[in-house]
């Protein structure tokens, strides 16, 4: 009975391991693939990334197959993996479902009187505006990440913040072939602010409102990007 338990235990703890191992590499594979560190098209070497990350390559799979899910990397069957190419049908998209929730999602905070939510953005906002003023614009596009998914967090809706995170990730695969100028970054924080005072002031048709004009602003981006860049992107 013992040696039972004790074997179960272990296969839990082994299964335990393969999941946190899978997490780190899906983590380092997405941020290599969002920060286009591997880019559009490249083939993606699963031994090279086990010996890269110390993990066998069922973790790796894994993280692999998850990613394929979000759209980010392409898996054909005796040919390999390859990180996707950028999809403009598919990235308008995922910015319509993000611009969709986010809407909503501000309508509804606006209802609130969470004081707590208002000190977070608030908190946020001013770090922006030091990334601004050091004309920091890697740091503040990590703050843009995180003044969205404390909005989509706020509701008790996990499903909300996936989506918007991968709205989010759209956007950061045009951030680092377009890299928009220190105007652009201020127009975003000045949207973020407008939206920070609407839901600040109840007023949850000012905060939808301005949160479909922030959002729409990221669809012109990607709009201007593709226009320029038609290499890098498929229909």
């Amino acid at each position: 009975m013992y040696r039972d338990m004790r074997s179960q235990s272990d296969a839990e703890s082994d299964a335990s391991q393969v999941v946190r191992k899978s997490e780190r590499a899906y983590f380092w594979l997405r941020d290599e693939i969002l920060s286009f560190g591997m880019q559009p098209g490249t083939f993606i070497d699963k031994v090279e990334v086990c010996e890269k990350l110390g993990v066998s390559k069922q973790p790796v799979t894994a993280a692999l197959t998850r990613l394929e899910q979000e759209g980010l990397v392409e898996i054909y069957p005796q040919r390999g993996t390859y990180v996707a190419r950028l999809r403009l049908g598919a990235m308008r998209e995922s910015l319509f479902v993000r611009g969709a929730l986010e809407t909503a999602a501000v309508r509804r905070l606006a209802q609130a009187d969470d004081a707590a939510l208002r000190a977070r953005i608030d908190e946020i906002l001013a770090r922006q505006v030091a990334a601004i003023e050091a004309d920091d614009t890697d740091a503040y596009f990590v703050l843009d990440r995180e003044f969205h998914m404390t909005l989509a967090r706020a509701l008790p809706y996990p499903q909300v913040a996936h989506q918007v995170d991968l709205g989010l990730a759209t956007i950061r695969r045009c951030q680092e072939p377009f890299k928009p100028d220190l105007e652009a970054v201020r127009a975003s924080h000045a949207g973020h602010r407008r939206i920070a005072e609407a839901i600040a002031a109840h007023d949850g048709d000012a905060a939808a409102r301005e949160m479909e004009a922030h959002v729409a602003s990221y669809t012109a981006m990607l709009l201007d990007l593709a226009a320029a860049r038609p290499e890098l992107f498929v229909a």
